[in-house]
């Protein structure tokens, strides 16, 4: 199994700190290309995604999608919880689909508002950006 320091040096390198919307969060955020890229380095530690939080950028600060692009966009962040009796490797699988469902749908409503988005990938792990 290959270590979860992969995506975490990823992160670091890529992403951007949600302080700003968020102070003193640790979490980061990627493009939608960097996030689909952080799904993978996921997959290959076997780090399941309890889900994930959709931002946007306004004046060139991130801020939550919803809270730019509108309250009805709040169903684009997502979360995956472990059903009961469901294997280990099953909910892997399955939080792996919501995440890659969840940055396509909120890439396609980006592109159709015109603007920018974000991910953070909520998983087991916590990084600190500073």
């Amino acid at each position: 199994m290959e270590s979860i320091s992969n995506y975490l040096d990823f992160i670091k390198l890529k992403g951007r700190p949600v302080l700003e919307v968020n102070p003193g969060s640790d979490e980061i955020a990627l493009t939608v290309e960097d996030a689909l890229h952080g799904l993978e380095l996921l997959k290959i530690s076997h780090t399941e995604i309890f889900g994930g939080d959709v931002y946007s950028e306004d004046n060139g600060l991130l801020i939550y999608a919803y809270q730019l692009w509108g309250a009805k966009y709040h169903y684009l962040n997502w979360y995956c919880d472990r059903m009961d009796n469901e294997r280990e490797d099953d909910y892997l699988k399955r939080s792996y689909e919501i995440a890659s469902e969840g940055i396509s749908n909120a890439s396609k409503t980006a592109e159709q508002l015109k603007k920018k988005c974000f991910f953070v990938l909520v998983t087991g792990w916590i990084y600190s950006a500073q």
